[in-house]
C-alpha cells in the first residue's frame, strides 16, 4: 500500500527553506518540502499511520522555525488612528484574558475606551506592528494632572502586548516610546496604575525604573522619574 499526500503550506519562504534540509528520500518514504511560488509539501510512505508521524513532526519542526522567524522580523511603532478601533479590541481583549478586575468587558465600553484615549492624547497614542499586524498598544497622556502628584505628568492609560509574541522586547519598546514622547513634551514623572495581582507587569515596570507608590483598591500606581 502507497499513500500519498500533496499539501500546500501558507508559510514565508525563509521559514520554507530552513526546512527544505529536511527532505528526505529512499524507496518506502519520500519527504519533499518544494519552495516555489506557493511551497508545498509532498509526501509518499507505506500506511496513514505512517503519515500522520510524518506531519506530526513535520508540524513540530515547522512551529519552532516560525518562532525563531517570527524572533528575528523587525517592528515598527506609529501613531494610532480611528481605523485601529477593530484591531485594538481584538488584541485587547486577547491580552487582558485571565485578568478580569482590570478590563471594560462590554464591547460598548471597550470602544468608548478606545475612543477617549484617542481624545486624551492622540499624538501619544501608538501602536506596535510586524508585518502590518498590530502587536501591542500603548496610550501615553501627556495632558494629564495626577492628583497625587498635584501636577502634569505623562500618565500611561494602557498597555498590552499581544501574548504570542511576548519576551520579545516590544513592550520595552513601546514604553521607550512613550518616555521619549513625555520627555518631548517637557514631563519629568511617568505614572502609570496596574492591577496588584498583575506581578509579572509590576516585575517589568520595575525593571524598567518604575517604582512602587500606593494601592487603591485593586491598582497599584507606579512612577518613573526621567
Amino acid at each position: 500500500m502507497k499513500v500519498y499526500l500533496k499539501l500546500h503550506v501558507d508559510i514565508p519562504k525563509e521559514v520554507c527553506r530552513s526546512l527544505e534540509v529536511d527532505n528526505y528520500n529512499n524507496e518506502d518514504i519520500e519527504i519533499n518540502l518544494k519552495c516555489e511560488k506557493k511551497p508545498i509539501l509532498y509526501v509518499k510512505t507505506r500506511s496513514i499511520g505512517s503519515l500522520k508521524s510524518i506531519l506530526d513532526d513535520f508540524f513540530r519542526c515547522l512551529n519552532a522555525a516560525m518562532n525563531v522567524y517570527n524572533l528575528t522580523k523587525p517592528y515598527t511603532i506609529r501613531n494610532v488612528t480611528k481605523d485601529d478601533l477593530e484591531d485594538f479590541l481584538e488584541l485587547y481583549y486577547k491580552a487582558y484574558k485571565g485578568f478580569d478586575k482590570y478590563y471594560y468587558k462590554k464591547k460598548k465600553w471597550a470602544r468608548w475606551y478606545f475612543k477617549w484615549l484617542m481624545k486624551r492624547d492622540e499624538d501619544g497614542f501608538f501602536v506596535c506592528e510586524i508585518d502590518g499586524k498590530p502587536v501591542g498598544f500603548i496610550a501615553c497622556d501627556c495632558n494629564w494632572i495626577s492628583n497625587i502628584e498635584k501636577r502634569e505628568v505623562a500618565e500611561i492609560h494602557e498597555i498590552f502586548v499581544d501574548p504570542d509574541f511576548r519576551g520579545r522586547g516590544i513592550g520595552t519598546a513601546l514604553i521607550n516610546k512613550a518616555i521619549g514622547y513625555a520627555k518631548k513634551n517637557g514631563r519629568n514623572i511617568v505614572e502609570l496604575w496596574v492591577g496588584v495581582e498583575n506581578k509579572n507587569a509590576i516585575e517589568f515596570y520595575k525593571k524598567l525604573g518604575f517604582e512602587e507608590r500606593e494601592v487603591v483598591k485593586d491598582w497599584l500606581r507606579m512612577v518613573k522619574k526621567i
